[in-house]
């Protein structure tokens, strides 16, 4: 017997509605979880962005400063230069401190740790070679200074950008490579939610059916039993496995279908019997009639004898 057949009808629909709000539940819990997972991804994209917007400001900034140790060189140490630019230079040193700390503290990659380390200390040696400079420069010393710059302080600066653009780079890969990442998580989720939508579907589709199905072939039984019965046909037998209501149903047809064929067959049988009762009467009847008739006969005669007796005695009185 089928599955589906021995649930009542109720509990059927139930079941079935209850399948399909889980359906959709569990379809709801994967788009949520893709969404967490796409979210997840978009963040860690903006944060290894930050990172690169970070290195990015710190190659600038370094590079500001550069600029603004050369102009005091072109200067020749002017005062008024001097004294317009450095505390700028110191504003953006500070500045840099914050920004190497917090990459040193958020870049987790090997990679990424060594070149913070060559930065850390090629920009150490740059800020000694300036500081070296400034006061050969305070000192009045431009031979020493002009030799210092070309000899020492452009070379550390060239080292030190020169490991802060492989930083950005690194970092920049790093972005694209989370790019993809975000994009090929996104993909695969947009799949998997897909893939779990139509098989859903496909699934809710099969079970309305066969609950329809369960439905609506016993109904359909039960109604050519009826028509049957009332067209007078009583010899099908009806049998169902059935534990639910249309099997009830039909089990109900099928009593009242046993109940009139054993009518019927009463009905027949005292049909039989008033026939043959009928031709009974009939036969005693038609037996009566012929014995009436024998005894007028008879009678007639009778009544023939005494008028003959009657005529014979009135001529013997005549005669005497």
């Amino acid at each position: 017997m089928d599955v589906v057949n021995r649930f009542r009808i109720g509990p059927r629909l139930y079941l079935g509605f209850a399948l399909v709000l889980m359906l959709l539940a569990g379809l709801t819990a994967v788009a949520w979880y893709g969404l967490k997972t796409s979210h997840a991804a978009t963040a860690r994209v903006i944060e290894m962005d930050r990172r690169a917007a970070l290195t990015q400001e710190w190659l600038m900034s370094t590079q500001i400063n550069i600029n603004r140790v050369m102009a005091v060189a072109t200067s020749r140490n002017d005062p008024a230069v001097d004294g317009y630019f450095k505390p700028l230079m110191s504003q953006v040193s500070e500045r840099i401190s914050v920004v190497q700390k917090t990459l040193e503290a958020e870049i987790q990659s090997e990679q990424g740790k060594a070149l913070l380390k060559d930065i850390a200390e090629r920009r150490a040696a740059y800020m000694a070679v300036r500081k070296t400079y400034f006061d050969t420069l305070k000192n009045g010393d431009a031979a020493g200074a002009q030799q210092l710059l070309t000899g020492g302080l452009m070379p550390a600066a060239d080292a030190y950008g020169a490991k802060q653009r492989e930083l950005l780079e690194l970092q920049h890969r790093a972005v694209a490579e989370a790019v993809a990442a975000s994009e090929a998580t996104v993909n695969r989720q947009i799949g998997l939610l897909m893939l779990l939508a139509l098989s859903a579907s496909g699934l809710a589709m099969v079970l309305a059916w066969r609950i329809t199905r369960s439905v609506t072939q016993p109904l359909a039984q039960a109604v050519d039993v009826t028509r049957e019965v009332a067209a007078g046909d009583l010899r099908r037998d009806v049998r169902t496995e059935r534990t639910d209501e249309l099997g009830d149903l039909l089990r109900a047809l099928g009593d009242m279908k046993t109940s009139l064929t054993r009518t019927v067959s009463l009905v027949r049988s005292a049909t039989d019997s008033i026939d043959t009762a009928s031709q009974e009467i009939a036969t005693g009847n038609q037996d009566l009639s012929s014995r009436t008739e024998q005894t007028a006969s008879n009678l007639q005669e009778t009544a023939a004898s005494m008028e003959q007796l009657t005529g014979t005695v009135r001529q013997s009185a005549d005669s005497a």
